[in-house]
C-alpha cells in the first residue's frame, strides 16, 4: 500500500491556487478580454489583488482578496503574495478570520447567508461606542445584525461576504475589520487515517454563473461629497504599498490638512497636532517629538506613532512555545513611546504643552501603528499585546478600514 505524503502549509496553498486559476481566474480574464467594455466597471483586485490569504478550516476553506478598491488598471503580469493561515483545529473559522470577540453577545450564533454585500455586525459594545461618536447608522444602504453571538458557517454551502464591516472591541476601543471580498468553500476530512487526515476542496458548483456574475459586478462605493476623501485615502494606500516609503513621508502626507481626516476618522479625534516638540522641565533630557496628538471627545489628547508597514524582521513573535514575546524591533518601538508616557506624568511638562502648543494630555493611550494585518493580527500576538499597560498597536489595514467605515456610513 502506498505510503500517503503529508501536505504542508505552502503545498496546500499552491494546490487552492492553482485549483483557482485553472477553474475561476483564467476563465475569468478571458470573459474580460473577449468583453473590454467589461473592464471599465471591473472589481480588479480580483484579478490583481496587493494579497490573496487562504484560510484552512473544519468545514470550510476560504481565499480573501485584499487590494485596493479603486484601482484604474489591470495587467496579466501582475505578482502577487500568498498566504495561508491554518485555523483546522479551531471552531469557527469566520470569527478567527475577523479577529472579532463575540464571547460577550447574549444574541444566538446566526448561520450566515449564502451571499452578504454590505453586511454590517457590531457587538453590543462597538456599537455603543460608533453611535457615541456620531456613526451614521441610517447613511448607508447594508444588512446589519444586532446582539447577534455572531455566524456560523453552513456545512456544504459556499459563503461570499463582500465589503463587509465588522465591529469590536478589545481594551484599547473599537476595532474594525473590513472584507472586501471572501469566498468561502466547502471541504471535508477524512481523518480515518490516524496519521494523516484527507482534505477534499469544493468550488463553485455553478461556475459559469460565478465568472459572468463577477465579469459584470460593480464593487459599492461612496459617492457624492466623499469622492475627494477617496481620492486622498487612494494616495495613503499607494503610499504605504512601497517598499521605498519612509516614516516621514507618511507622516508628512497624514499631517497635511487636506489629509487629517484620515487620523480623525480612524481615531474618532477633533483636532489634530503634529510633531508637537515638548522640552523637559524638571529633566536635562532631548526633547520629545511624537508623531501625533489626538484629540478625543474629552479635550484630552493621546499619542499616535507611526512606524513603517514593512517590519524588518518578519517574525514579530519569538521564543519558545509559552515563552512567546514580541521581537526586538516591536520592543524597542514600544520603549519609545514609554518616553513620551513618562513625560506627561510631570505636571509642569503637561502645563508647557498646554501653554505651547495647546494640548492636554494625562495618562495618554500610546498607539503605535506598523505592519499589515496579515503580519501582526493573529491569536499570539492578541494575547500579548494584553500583556502591555496602555499600549495600544494597530496595523495600517485597521486604520484604513476605519476610515472606510466611516466613508460608507
Amino acid at each position: 500500500m502506498e505510503e500517503k505524503k503529508p501536505l504542508t502549509l505552502v503545498d496546500c496553498a499552491t494546490l487552492l491556487g492553482n485549483m483557482l486559476m485553472e477553474n475561476y481566474w483564467r476563465k475569468l480574464w478571458s470573459l474580460l478580454e473577449e468583453n473590454p467594455d467589461l473592464k471599465r466597471n471591473f472589481t480588479k483586485f480580483l484579478l490583481n489583488p496587493e494579497k490573496v490569504i487562504f484560510y484552512l478550516g473544519k468545514t470550510h476553506w476560504g481565499v480573501e482578496y485584499i487590494g485596493n478598491a479603486n484601482s484604474k488598471e489591470i495587467s496579466s503580469e501582475h505578482t502577487v503574495e500568498v498566504k495561508i493561515l491554518d485555523y483546522s483545529k479551531e471552531d469557527n473559522l469566520l470569527t478567527d478570520i475577523l479577529g472579532i470577540d463575540y464571547s460577550k453577545q447574549t444574541g444566538i450564533v446566526m448561520p450566515l447567508p449564502e451571499y452578504n454585500e454590505d453586511l454590517v455586525h457590531p457587538t453590543n459594545e462597538a456599537m455603543d461606542i460608533m453611535l457615541e461618536n456620531g456613526w451614521n447608522l441610517a447613511g448607508q444602504s447594508m444588512l446589519i445584525g444586532f446582539n447577534v453571538g455572531g455566524f456560523e458557517l453552513q456545512e456544504g454551502t459556499f459563503h461570499r461576504i463582500v465589503n463587509g464591516f465588522f465591529y469590536g472591541t478589545n481594551r484599547s476601543g473599537l476595532v474594525t475589520r473590513n472584507v472586501k471580498w471572501l469566498d468561502l468553500f466547502p471541504l471535508k476530512i477524512d481523518d480515518m487515517d490516524v496519521g494523516v487526515d484527507e482534505f477534499t476542496f469544493y468550488m463553485w458548483p455553478n461556475l459559469a454563473d460565478v465568472i459572468m456574475h463577477d465579469a459584470h459586478f460593480q464593487y459599492p462605493r461612496p459617492s457624492g461629497f466623499r469622492e475627494e476623501k477617496w481620492f486622498s485615502l487612494n494616495r495613503f494606500v499607494e503610499l504605504i504599498s512601497s517598499k521605498d516609503t519612509s516614516e516621514p513621508q507618511i507622516t508628512t502626507f497624514l499631517a497635511e490638512p487636506e489629509n487629517q481626516f484620515i487620523l480623525k476618522m480612524a481615531f474618532m479625534g477633533k483636532n489634530i497636532s503634529p510633531e508637537c516638540e515638548l522640552e523637559w522641565q524638571s529633566e536635562d533630557r532631548k526633547a520629545i517629538r511624537p508623531d501625533f496628538f489626538i484629540e478625543g471627545s474629552n479635550g484630552y489628547s493621546d499619542i499616535v506613532e507611526f512606524k513603517l508597514p514593512n517590519l524588518k524582521n518578519i517574525n514579530s513573535i519569538v521564543g519558545r512555545e509559552n515563552r512567546e514575546t514580541f521581537s526586538a524591533e516591536i520592543h524597542s518601538y514600544v520603549s519609545q513611546t514609554r518616553d513620551y508616557e513618562y513625560y506627561f506624568e510631570d505636571p509642569k511638562n503637561r502645563e508647557f504643552a498646554e501653554e505651547k502648543h495647546g494640548i492636554k494630555v494625562y495618562y495618554p493611550k500610546r498607539i503605535l501603528v506598523m505592519g499589515r494585518r496579515w503580519m501582526l493580527d493573529t491569536p499570539d500576538w492578541r494575547r500579548l499585546e494584553n500583556d502591555y499597560r496602555n499600549i495600544m498597536i494597530k496595523t495600517y489595514d485597521e486604520v484604513i478600514d476605519l476610515v472606510l467605515s466611516h466613508l460608507y456610513s
